[in-house]
């Protein structure tokens, strides 16, 4: 843990993809200021499965930083998976990667596919939300979650397209998260959501490319391009995730282009 008052120092990342990988050595190593220094802040890890884990500094980070749960499964280290980049900006990366867990014999323990959504702060590359499928298993057959989570997400946008907000709110689960460039938004439950959403201006859509990126049994991660009646498009990530035997759209980002 820091000394008391002691500001963590955050490494420069010229790429994305040094963060990500930076992540992974600074986690093998148990290194907990430089696992919290990759992060762009406030920080958030969206899972499929369970609750939210905000963090407001990177001090916060730290403090709720602990090896002693995964070394009790037999943890010696995370193998990273070669990252792709899903969408871009010159401030914003969606990134899919993933990662899989081993044991002092070098035999997986468990493996997860996670979208890095990674934010360009202060000329630096951090990772500001990390949205988890949380139910990977390589080879297992996850063509109906990928269907129905991308069937759910046309549904979002068509709402959207029609300015029923009200029913956005009623494909989500919460608490919802909105990512955005160094800010993280969570809405609590379907009126704050309806509300937030009511008060942006809306644009029309013309086309829209929807397909899940990454796949589990009970999380989805699908990308999104859509092209608006004005010419303008957009990316966009959603995290959608089957809690308590009801899908739902835990998390989302959007990068304009």
């Amino acid at each position: 843990m820091p000394e008391k008052n002691k500001a963590i120092v955050r490494r420069h990342y010229a790429a994305p993809e040094e963060a990500y990988w930076m992540f992974f050595t600074a986690f093998n190593a148990k290194d907990a200021e430089a696992w919290a220094g990759v992060m762009s802040y406030p920080h958030v890890r969206v899972p499929a499965l369970g609750s939210p884990r905000y963090f407001e500094t990177p001090e916060a980070y730290v403090s709720r930083s602990s090896w002693e749960r995964m070394e009790a499964t037999g943890w010696v280290r995370t193998q990273g998976i070669e990252p792709t980049r899903l969408h871009e900006s010159a401030d914003k990366v969606h990134l899919a990667g993933g990662w899989t867990r081993y044991n002092a014999a070098d035999e997986p323990i468990i493996s997860n596919r996670v979208a890095y959504i990674l934010t360009r702060l202060d000329g630096s590359w951090g990772i500001q939300a990390r949205f988890g499928v949380d139910s990977f298993m390589e080879g297992e057959n996850v063509e109906d979650s990928a269907a129905t989570a991308t069937d759910l997400v046309e549904r979002y946008l068509e709402a959207l397209d029609a300015l029923d907000f009200a029913d956005c709110a009623r494909l989500s689960i919460y608490p919802f998260t909105q990512v955005g460039i160094g800010e993280v938004q969570q809405f609590q439950d379907e009126a704050a959501l309806e509300r937030w959403l009511a008060a942006i201006p809306r644009r029309r859509t013309t086309k829209r490319d929807v397909r899940a990126s990454q796949t589990g049994t009970d999380g989805v991660n699908v990308a999104v391009t859509a092209t608006f009646e004005s010419g303008q498009a957009e990316h966009a990530l959603f995290l959608v995730a089957k809690r308590e035997g009801r899908w739902g759209i835990a998390g989302r980002s959007v990068i304009g282009i």
